[in-house]
Order: C-alpha cells, then structure tokens, then sequence
C-alpha cells in the first residue's frame, strides 16, 4: 500500500490468464498524438456527419422519420447486429473458456513441464495464482458460512437486503431529459438511527456503480457489503444509484425499442443522471450537501460532470467524493485484444456489428431467461478475460451472487465513446491531458482508492494531475492497494479493512455538524461548517497569526455566523500546509 505517486517506466501485466490473449498492436504514439483533442469531454459524435438521412447523433433516426420503411430498416439492422454482436460475444466467452481449460491442463503437467510453462509466462508463479487458492485461504472470524448456505441466488436487490436486517426503498427519479432512474435506498431495520434535533435522519451517501453494473454490486457481500456497512456504522442515509435504462426502468416518451432511447453515452450520465440524482438525495433527505461514493464509470461520471464547462456547481452539492479505482486515464488492458480491434471501428461500422439500441441485446437477454449459475459462471468468465479479473480475493461462496446484477444494458453509443475509434481508449483520458485546467475551487473535498493489480484503469497520471496542476482540488487521501483489482473495494472479502474504514473517517471530517454537535456553551452562535473545513481555518490562522504577530485582527473569525455552509479551500490551497 503506498500513497505516493512513483510512475513505473514499464507498466506489469498480471500473471494469469491475461498472458495468453491475443495482442494487436495499438498504434504509434505519434499517431496517438496526432488525435484531435478535446476542451470538454467529447460525446464521439459531434465531428461525424453521415449523408445518410438514417443517422442522427448516436444513431437514432430523425424524428419526422417514423415511417414503415424505417422501421423495417432498423429492424432488419437490428437483427443483423445481433447476429454479428451475439457471434463476437460467443466467441469471447469461448475464447475465455477454452484458456482457463488450457491453463488447467498445464498444471496437470508434470513439475519440470509445468515449470518451463511458468517459466515462458503461459502459467503464473504456484504462489501468486488465484485459482490455486483454498478454501482455508479465504477462512475469516467474521464469516459465518453455514448462515449463508441457503440463500438464494435472484435478481432482486430487496431479497439480499433482507437477509442482513436491511430493507430496501425503490424509488424513482426523472432526468431533465426525460429517463426514469431507479434509486435504492436503504433502511436498517435491526438497528434504526435516532433523528438528530432537527429533525433531519443521518447524513446523506449517494453510491454510483460502474460501467455495466448496478446498484445490486453493493449488496452481495452481506453486512459487509459496502451500502449495508456505512448505513449502519455511520448511522448515514445511504441512496444507490443507477444509471438510464438500468433494471428496466424507460422514459417519459420514448419505448425501450426506440433508437432514442438508447442515444446517449457518458457525457449525457453526466449533464443529467448524476445531477438529477444528487437532487433527488438532497430533496428527499432535506441536505443542502451529500456525500458521494463512485466505483469506476460511477466516478469517471462525476470527474466529468465536476469539470469546467459541464456541471462544475455540482461540486457545491458535495461534501466529499470517493473515487474507486477512478476511470481517468486507461490501463494497460486497452493495448489488448478485443479494445484495439475495437478502437479501429468508426461508428458506421459499429452500428452495423453493434446496433443503435443496447449493447450486445443477447446479454439481457440471457439475463432475463438463463439459470442463475450458469449465467454467473459465463459472465464471470467473461469480465475476467475482457478486464484480467481474478476472483483471488473475493469469498468463493460470493461469486455467483456478484454477477446475478451484471452486466447490465448500456448503450450501444456509450461503448462505442469508450472503445471505439478516437474513443477512451485511444485518448487514453476521459478529459483533454493537454488542458491547463480540469477543475475549479467547486470541486469537492476527495478520497482515492485505487488497486495494484487494477489494470484496467490507472491511477497515477491522475494524481500527479491533481497534485501538480489541478491546485483548487482537495485531495484527502491517496490509497494503493497492491493486491486489489479493479472491482475489489467493495467485493474483495476484506474491503472492509481495506477502505471503508478510511471511507468513513473522511466523510465524518467532511460532512456539515449536526445540530447537536454544536450545542453548549460556546458554540450558540458557530458556524454549522464540517471538521475538515473548522482545521482548514485554525491552520490558516495559524499562518497568518505567525507571519503578522502584529496584527491581532488577522485572526478569522471561525464562529461568526454568516450563513456561508460552502466549504471553502482558498486558504488551503496557499501553501497547503505543508
């Protein structure tokens, strides 16, 4: 675990079934330089203009067009492209399948076999493989096993909430332009929290998942799960959230089977979905500010809203922000098979391999009328081909019910912005590297976390970007876990000790006093400002006490009322108290 920022010159690969992929290589990074840049965020289709009156941005028809021709066209596109993206997906999974069978075989082999195949990298070191771990490896104080042994495997994130003395609210929320989200909050029934002295319950968390995931990642993992875990150890009012067109949910006006619907990618979850949920947690719980927590997509979302020249007031909203295994800059997994084959499709081309509604629609599909297991087992294979997963430190038991919420639907249009031709794969950045500037003062107070062997996603250029250029940014923590992938700061069996520790202690620096905390004599008239700010301040007169011993007017008044809740890092970011 470190918290510096060390950038190695050759990036390791893990040693697992990822050494046996196919490579393409990607191209030149003269080439890679050459790439027009963007001062926002790019959405993919802005520069593209196709003669054909049958594209629109993303891939929906015009309006006016509704006619019977059109929609036989798309329907005839459409079943091509399932065609096309239905054979890509079996080919993956039978790719993934027939190298866990070849790595399995090459164990059998005798010792002096098996250590020439380590040796030329096609089987890892015995002592780091994943799948050679025991049962007795994963053996904990706190895991009660036997309680487990009957729980079912559904598609129903209340059932599993249930089962640890939790209860689960569906609600539902509306984006500016026009999609139905579904919000999952959480309710302990064990252990209920006491209203404070306004009234008001425990301090707000909104939880993002990441990209084809839902909130039903944050709930497998029983009282440790990460949703179940802060509502009950930080007494908070936890919210998950998920995405457009996640658990079903549809629009004001367009069907699932329109091509509207599905004509968005990252930058419209970021204009209206994060926002419009942040709202919602506000107004339904009475905070001016929430906290928020974001896995992969669920922060490359907010770092993008929280940019300049999207929705930067959005950070006035927060209180803090914790990033998990931050979807920035790209890993080395975007040099591999299939993302560089991918990276070289223009959307013409996409369009007609993937469609213009959902991504690969045999996976819902499959979701909807597969086993439970089997399912699982395919989807797990799967993801730890596309992204070198591991189930190395997850609790075996776990592992169906992980992938009994994943994947979930995501645009056609979206991939294609991350793997696709000039996508986040060739760029290699959510944002423009080459600006001077992402973020300004309104960025909230935020937290890190990232994995050793994560490489799907990196975390270094983005540290040293907000140490060394993004000075407005409070950063409170850097974590590394070295052994953690990309998924396991909620699912690896010690997530808990981990970060979520970490997690709360931030978010209790961070998040506004309650009424009662400022009660007594002394404090009738104090400011209602979170710990982190009230050290900024008595630090920055510190520096202003010792530099003009003179003046004892230069003293802030840190228990004036003015009304002001925002905190504020001016003071912070002279000098930073270092």
């Amino acid at each position: 675990m470190t918290t510096g920022v060390e950038a190695p010159d050759v990036i390791s690969r893990p040693l697992s079934a990822a050494s046996l992929r196919v490579r393409v290589d990607k191209q030149s990074q003269a080439v890679a330089d050459a790439l027009a840049m963007y001062q926002c965020p790019p959405t993919g289709f802005d520069d593209y203009e196709e003669p054909d009156i049958w594209t629109r941005r993303g891939g929906a028809p015009l309006y006016a067009q509704h006619s019977l021709y059109w929609k036989l066209r798309l329907a005839w596109s459409q079943t091509l492209a399932l065609i096309l993206s239905s054979s890509f997906l079996i080919f993956i999974v039978t790719w993934a399948l027939s190298i866990e069978l070849l790595v399995a075989m090459l164990r059998r082999l005798p010792s002096p076999l098996r250590a020439i195949a380590v040796w030329v990298g096609a089987l890892p070191p015995t002592n780091t493989s994943a799948s050679l771990a025991s049962a007795d490896d994963f053996d904990r104080e706190w895991d009660d096993a036997p309680r487990w042994k009957r729980e079912k495997l559904v598609k129903d994130v209340r059932y599993y909430a249930s089962t640890c003395g939790f209860e689960i609210v569906n609600e539902q929320t509306e984006t500016e332009d026009g999609f139905f989200l579904r919000i999952n909050r959480i309710v302990d029934k064990e252990n209920p929290p006491q209203p404070h002295s306004d009234g008001k319950g425990g301090f707000p968390v909104l939880i993002m998942h990441g990209l084809f995931q839902s909130s039903g990642s944050f709930v497998t993992s029983e009282e440790r799960s990460l949703a179940f875990w802060l509502a009950r150890q930080g007494k908070y009012q936890v919210f998950l959230g998920n995405n457009r067109g996640v658990f079903d949910m549809g629009h004001r006006k367009y069907s699932r089977h329109d091509p509207r619907f599905w004509d968005w990618n990252i930058r419209d979850l970021a204009v209206y979905d994060l926002p419009a949920l942040v709202d919602y947690v506000r107004n339904a719980t009475g905070y001016e500010k929430i906290g928020l927590i974001g896995h992969s997509q669920g922060n490359g979302t907010a770092f993008i809203s929280l940019s300049l020249n999207m929705v930067p007031d959005l950070g006035t909203k927060l209180t803090y922000f914790g990033a998990l295994a931050p979807a920035v800059f790209a890993g080395p997994l975007t040099t591999c098979f299939p993302f560089t084959v991918l990276s070289h499709m223009d959307w013409q081309s996409w369009r007609r391999f993937f469609g213009v509604l959902d991504f690969i629609p045999v996976m819902k599909i499959s979701y909807d009328i597969c086993p439970a297991y089997p399912y699982a087992l395919l989807g797990y294979q799967m993801f730890a081909f596309l992204f070198a997963w591991t189930d190395a430190n997850w609790l075996p038991r776990r592992k169906a019910k992980m992938f009994r919420f994943t994947p979930q639907p995501v645009s056609s249009a979206s991939i294609f912005w991350w793997a696709g031709k000039d996508g986040f794969a060739t760029r290699g950045c959510t944002m423009d590297p080459n600006a001077p500037r992402w973020f300004d003062e309104r960025f909230p107070p935020v937290s890190i976390y990232s994995g050793g062997m994560d490489f799907l996603v990196l975390t270094d250029p983005l540290i040293k970007r907000l140490q060394e250029q993004e000075k407005d940014v409070r950063l409170l923590r850097w974590k590394r876990q070295e052994e953690a992938e990309h998924c396991d700061h909620f699912w690896a069996a010690d997530a808990v000790e981990w970060c979520f520790y970490d997690i709360l202690e931030d978010i209790e620096a961070t998040r506004l006093r309650y009424p009662e905390e400022l009660e007594g004599p002394g404090k009738a008239s104090a400011r209602i400002v979170s710990v982190f700010e009230e050290n900024l301040l008595r630090k920055a007169n510190e520096i202003i006490l010792s530099g003009s011993r003179k003046n004892s007017g230069a003293l802030l008044p840190v228990d004036e009322p003015d009304g002001d809740q925002t905190p504020t890092n001016s003071s912070f970011n002279k000098g930073r108290f270092e």
